[in-house]
This record gives C-alpha cells, structure tokens and sequence, in this order.
C-alpha cells in the first residue's frame, strides 16, 4: 500500500475514533463540541463527514475537548514501511 493510501486511511481511523468519543461525550451536538474545543463548528461538520482533515493544533484542541490525550487516538495506528520504495534507483 501507498504511503498516501496509508496516510488516509490513518486518517479516516483517527477521524472515526474522534467520532465514536464524540458522541459519547457530546450526544451528537457539534456546537457544544466546537465550543468546548474552540474550533469552527463547520470544521467539525468537515472533519466529521471527511471533507477535511486536521492540523496538529485541532488534534490537540479536540482532545482537550474529549478529556483524552492524542496518544490515546493514535495507539496502534501506523504506517508500514515498504522496503521496496525505499531502494534507491540502480545507476
């Protein structure tokens, strides 16, 4: 898999993780999310239905706002490492 395709998939896990705490969290309510996380409630709509990813910086906020820490997001995802891409091009 493409380091791109990995990359996006990592990313639709994390958004679907948020998702899942949200909810439990918030009931659904997006406004009182984004209030408790100091963002955009159309970002979060964004986020949400996968039209936009997350900064660093929102990661945190949301966190903060879900009472985690991001490696609690992040635990077990990664990205594998094809030995074949690495390989230099033979001269």
């Amino acid at each position: 898999m493409t380091l791109a395709k990995q990359l996006d998939r990592i990313k639709n896990e994390l958004t679907d993780r948020i998702f899942v705490l949200f909810i439990q969290k918030y009931n659904g309510n997006k406004s009182q999310f984004a209030r408790a996380a100091e963002v955009n409630e159309s970002s979060i709509r964004d986020l949400f239905n996968k039209k936009q990813g997350m900064t660093v910086n929102m990661l945190f906020k949301l966190c903060y706002a879900l009472e985690i820490k991001p490696t609690d997001l992040i635990d077990g995802l990664m990205i594998v490492n094809n030995s074949e891409n690495n390989k230099s091009p033979k001269e």
